[in-house]
């Protein structure tokens, strides 16, 4: 399994963890986010917003990857050994066939958030390789945009990782024209904050 999606992950990103809020952090000079709706309302509210917020990400998201890339959806599920509680599993929440990937140790990877817990922490994340087709993934969006779930997509062949959140998109694009040109092309989806948060 070469071409598995942690193999990829760690020839391409080594050292990083595949957890969405940690991009940020790792990857700030190729960083950029955009919020779902205007003046920066975090949730949608009528079936208008939700079409908005879908009719924007699928059009930015298509920017970024191109129709019919070949990409991963990456999922987790966060657990201890006295805690590892189903309901909060978000392969039971999406449609997708997941691929369990390896647990990763929380615990060991960044010590200094565990230093008092008397027990390891764990994050096994879950993928699929699927085809970008618009459209064709508004159910994951909507859930990740109503904070049922959260992913990402990531193209290895593009370089490009979208990791949608509840209020928007975080975008990290190593090409420094591609990121260039999506941020001037939406430059009024940006936040107006000095940090672009």
């Amino acid at each position: 399994m070469t071409n598995s999606f942690i193999n990829q992950w760690k020839f391409f990103y080594p050292n990083k963890l595949p957890i969405s809020h940690c991009f940020r952090q790792y990857f700030s000079q190729f960083w950029f986010r955009i919020h779902s709706l205007p003046e920066s309302k975090r949730y949608a509210d009528t079936p208008a917003e939700y079409e908005l917020l879908l009719n924007r990400h699928n059009q930015i998201i298509d920017d970024c990857f191109d129709s019919n890339a070949s990409i991963f959806i990456v999922t987790g599920h966060y657990f201890s050994q006295s805690d590892n509680n189903k309901i909060y599993d978000p392969t039971l929440r999406l449609k997708y066939e997941f691929h369990p990937e390896k647990e990763i140790n929380l615990t060991q990877a960044n010590p200094e958030n565990y230093d008092d817990d008397e027990e390891d922490h764990f994050y096994r994340p879950y993928s699929i390789n699927e085809i970008w087709k618009k459209n064709e993934h508004n159910d994951l969006l909507k859930k990740i945009a109503d904070d049922e779930v959260r992913a990402f997509m990531i193209s290895f062949e593009q370089n490009i990782i979208i990791a949608p959140y509840d209020g928007g998109i975080d975008f990290i694009i190593f090409n420094d024209a591609k990121r260039n040109e999506l941020i001037n092309k939406y430059k009024d989806w940006l936040s107006p904050r000095a940090d672009g948060l």
